[in-house]
């Protein structure tokens, strides 16, 4: 009987490292559709449009596009308040139909017990010093569509409206009502 019970619990043991071996291909697999050619994490595409990852790419077509550049520094796999921004202002229709196409995006994450590429982690570090962002999440920055003014610095979770308004204003985008 001790020995049935022995092989019964080896073949479980055996089964669970089985499954979670198979869970972390499937993490693996699911971690790959979201990242670019170079394997930089992308945002989630329910953001809508496109948001560029850096700011070489977000200047170019800010100068070509005559656009400000609107950066969200966030992480919404463990800030709530970023996560929240997210999906209620980032996402909204408000925004997504006045604001987005009025701007170029550039998402800035800043990851946390993530295994993000040690480049795209160097490079949202340097950005950051390089505008004196101050370590809130989230932070909205706004430049000009020279890539290099700052406009405006927002950091934390605003209300929506006023979140809009502050864009607007600065960027002189006009609000659908």
């Amino acid at each position: 009987m001790k020995y049935a019970a022995i092989r019964s619990l080896l073949a479980l043991t055996a089964c669970m490292i089985f499954l979670l071996g198979g869970a972390a291909v499937l993490s693996a697999a699911e971690a790959a559709k979201k990242t670019d050619d170079s394997g930089w994490i992308l945002p989630d595409p329910a953001l809508g449009g496109d948001w560029h990852l850096r700011i070489k790419d977000a200047r170019t077509e800010a100068a070509k596009d005559n656009k400000p550049i609107l950066i969200l520094f966030t992480g919404p796999d463990w800030s709530s308040a970023s996560k929240k921004m997210e999906t209620s202002i980032i996402r909204s229709k408000e925004f997504t139909a006045s604001i987005r196409p009025a701007v170029v995006g550039l998402y800035i994450r800043h990851f946390v017990d993530a295994d993000a590429p040690e480049a795209q982690l160097e490079a949202n570090s340097s950005l950051r010093k390089a505008l004196n962002v101050p370590q809130v999440y989230p932070c909205t920055v706004l430049l000009g569509s020279d890539g290099k003014k700052i406009l405006g610095i927002l950091p934390g979770l605003p209300e929506k409206k006023a979140y809009l308004e502050w864009i607007a204003g600065l960027a002189g985008i006009k609000l659908d009502k």
